[in-house]
């Protein structure tokens, strides 16, 4: 009894399907008649009796013959268009030599113009969104940011010179005074030993003199004068190395006071270069020119892309306004396939496929057909064997070869 219901209602959804638009139907409100139809036979005939003399089977073929009822139709709609596409061809194939000149023309201009919008698309970009959307929005002080940026960098790069150099100076200097202390602690040294020589060398004479009674006049003045000699050598070399050490300590402070105030300079520079970087994210003043070179030729290949646009929707119009005057089934279509209104052997390929395909579509409908025929035959078998067919059964068989306009083919 459920399965009963449950097929009934298959019959009902089905017709309750888009198919009520099917060019099988000959009003809009068949459907609501054939709808009419079912009701009645629920309501007046019993679930059992349905079962019993084979109505259940009988709902069930109606169903079937409306669903192939509907593939037909769709097929039949797809095979109209298609043969219209065909005949369009045909007409275009057929047009007078300046007519298809002219159409030739303009559809050599959209074939052209949607290749350079194809590759402006896929070429990969060179510059990222942000990057662009960045330089877009400050495009203004862009040049004078790079012009800054670069000289700041040259400044900094000639603090930084002054700064290793006065690095360099001191670390000489430095180097000098060290040399200089370790020479004063040698002739100290010297002094030592001199001092330590003199005094044997006069405590030896001073023995023979007075031991042996030797006249060493002479030799004392020669110790003597060494001596002093000697002494004053060390004197002034200990005077020009504490005058050198001096002097020494005196360029370092120098140079350090030079090199603080450079590296504050340095300090100043480098932030300013810093932030100028940090705010257009770019390593320096070459990367930010060439970042605004990547710019300006994307804004040129925006504004050719623009105008590729605005050209392509231009021969847009003009090509579907020449081939409306031929009056075709659709002369937007061709605005997509301009190739083969130039190429007759692209023409020749797009109708092959074109008749391919109305072939396939004319097999589908001849399939379906035989399916309905076939049904129906079935349906007539069902009921010469039936004692008897209530009125709204007989209502309801009549419905449907009214709508499907098939008979008892």
């Amino acid at each position: 009894m459920e399965r009963g219901i449950h097929r009934v209602s298959l019959i009902t959804a089905a017709f309750n399907h888009r198919g009520m638009n099917m060019g099988f139907f000959k009003r809009r409100n068949d459907k609501k008649k054939l709808q009419k139809v079912l009701d009645d036979v629920q309501e007046q005939v019993s679930l059992e009796e349905m079962l019993e003399e084979g109505a259940y089977s009988i709902a069930g073929r109606c169903e079937q013959i409306m669903g192939n009822a509907r593939e037909i139709d769709d097929g039949k709609k797809e095979y109209h268009i298609v043969t219209s596409y065909l005949n369009d061809i045909e007409i275009i194939e057929n047009l007078a030599s300046d007519e298809a000149e002219e159409i030739k023309k303009t559809a050599d201009h959209v074939a052209k113009l949607n290749k350079a919008r194809d590759q402006f698309l896929n070429t990969s970009k060179k510059i990222s969104d942000a990057q662009f959307k960045m330089i877009q929005q400050q495009e203004d002080e862009i040049p004078d940011a790079i012009n800054n940026l670069r000289k700041n960098e040259e400044y900094q790069s000639l603090v930084k010179r002054d700064m290793q150099y006065l690095e360099g100076e001191k670390q000489e200097w430095e180097i000098q005074k060290r040399e200089r202390i370790r020479q004063q602690k040698t002739l100290r040294r010297a002094s030592y030993f001199l001092f330590s020589v003199v005094l044997s060398a006069a405590v030896l004479l001073l023995i023979l003199s007075i031991g042996f009674s030797y006249d060493l006049r002479d030799a004392w003045i020669a110790v003597i004068a060494v001596a002093v000699l000697c002494a004053a050598v060390i004197v002034v070399r200990l005077e020009n190395g504490r005058l050198d050490i001096r002097q020494a300590r005196a360029n370092i402070n120098y140079a350090i006071t030079l090199l603080n105030k450079v590296k504050l300079k340095y300090v100043s520079i480098t932030s300013a270069v810093d932030y100028t970087r940090e705010k257009y994210h770019v390593r320096d003043a070459r990367e930010f020119m060439y970042q605004w070179d990547l710019y300006q030729e994307a804004v040129r290949e925006q504004e050719k892309y623009r105008q590729t646009n605005q050209d392509l929707n231009y021969y847009y119009d003009k090509l579907v306004n020449l081939l409306k005057k031929c009056s075709l089934y659709d002369s937007r279509v061709w605005i997509e396939q301009p190739q083969a209104l130039i190429d007759p052997k692209e023409m020749v390929e797009i109708k092959h496929n074109l008749i391919v395909r109305r072939q396939k579509l004319r097999s589908k409908i001849a399939y379906n057909l035989e399916i309905v025929r076939k049904e129906r035959r079935k349906i007539d078998e069902m009921l010469r064997k039936k004692q008897k067919i209530s009125p709204q059964e007989a209502e309801l068989i009549r419905t449907i070869d009214q709508m499907a306009d098939l008979g008892k083919k």
